[in-house]
């Protein structure tokens, strides 16, 4: 199976970097591949976040860890390319964050601490795509205005190891790139 095929089911790659016997691992490689960190699994601990479903609600995000206590990381893989992430995004940080923080404690005097998030897409799609970009919600809005609320998903062109070499330091990815 090619990792480029449209066919390529999310649950596939939600298996292979969530709940796959390797997936811990194989998630801290992807992270480390798209964000340049140099996270070692002995030396972190991490805890996967998956947005439960309710009766009326589906939101769906396909990969997401905290690492170290300090990180929200939100990896989407996509075939096409969806403008919208920053939005979606937002709404899967918003269910996540109300997963970590009380209720008792959101209404307390005292800043209750919650991890940073960062947000990703694997592109994997045929349309022809920068290496990486950057989509924000802060596009989305009416009018530019000196709004305070923004979020930035760094979108990562993963179609051809020669466009951005980030499959060399993700085993699975060059195993599904090459």
């Amino acid at each position: 199976m090619r990792f480029i095929n449209r066919k390529y089911k999310d649950s596939v790659f939600t298996d292979l970097f969530g709940s796959d016997r390797d997936g811990k691992k194989n998630f801290l490689d992807l992270y480390n591949a798209l964000s340049g960190s140099d996270y070692k699994l002995e030396d972190v601990t991490m805890e996967r976040k998956v947005i439960e479903q309710s009766l009326y609600k589906t939101y769906n995000n396909d990969v997401s860890w905290i690492i170290d206590g300090k990180l929200i990381v939100l990896v989407e893989h996509q075939s096409t390319v969806n403008n919208n992430m920053p939005f979606r995004c937002l709404e899967y940080v918003t269910r996540i964050y109300e997963t970590i923080v009380p209720i008792d404690r959101r209404y307390a005097q005292k800043v209750y601490k919650i991890p940073n998030p960062d947000f990703y897409v694997v592109y994997v799609g045929k349309d022809s795509m920068p290496r990486e970009q950057e989509l924000r919600l802060s596009d989305a809005f009416y009018e530019k205005d000196s709004s305070r609320l923004d979020l930035v998903v760094k979108v990562k062109n993963c179609t051809d190891p020669k466009l951005l070499p980030i499959a060399k330091n993700c085993a699975i990815l060059e195993e599904k790139v090459a």
